[in-house]
């Protein structure tokens, strides 16, 4: 099942929306005209509906954990989501001292970059792509 990272469209119980109302308010800079303008310490934006290639953010499960950055040196600050994932991480990867939790309870949680493809004043962002570590996504267990 998909949550929506979608604040005013209501399709996530109150109180996540209300966990992911402040994180996307805490966005530095992605509040329309005024991007990139700093607010006062006090205050907070109303939230955005992100979206990408017209669509609104999805993720695989709730959580998600947006931060901007220029992550490909073009001087855009670009999106990045965490997210937990629904595929079993990997036990070879894990330590041998799990902390009491069972080895198959792991999941990948993945980091999703959305490349700024609009401008400073006006982020646009199209599909995502994975974090890559070599070949393959990399990934961090969750539970």
């Amino acid at each position: 099942m998909q949550h929506r990272f979608v604040l005013d469209g209501g399709v996530a119980p109150a109180s996540r929306t209300w966990r992911m109302c402040l994180s996307v308010a805490a966005l530095v800079g992605l509040q329309g005209p005024g991007l990139g303008q700093q607010p006062e310490a006090s205050e907070l934006h109303p939230p955005v509906r992100l979206s990408a290639g017209g669509e609104p953010i999805d993720v695989t499960v709730g959580h998600a954990a947006p931060l901007m950055i220029d992550m490909d040196g073009d001087g855009l600050r670009d999106l990045l989501v965490g997210e937990f994932g629904t595929d079993t991480f990997p036990g070879e990867r894990l330590p041998e001292d799990l902390g009491g939790f069972a080895r198959d309870s792991f999941t990948q949680g993945k980091l999703r970059i959305y490349r700024n493809v609009g401008s400073a004043n006006a982020p646009q962002f199209e599909d995502f792509k994975y974090l890559r570590a070599g070949k393959e996504d990399a990934s961090i267990p969750t539970t």
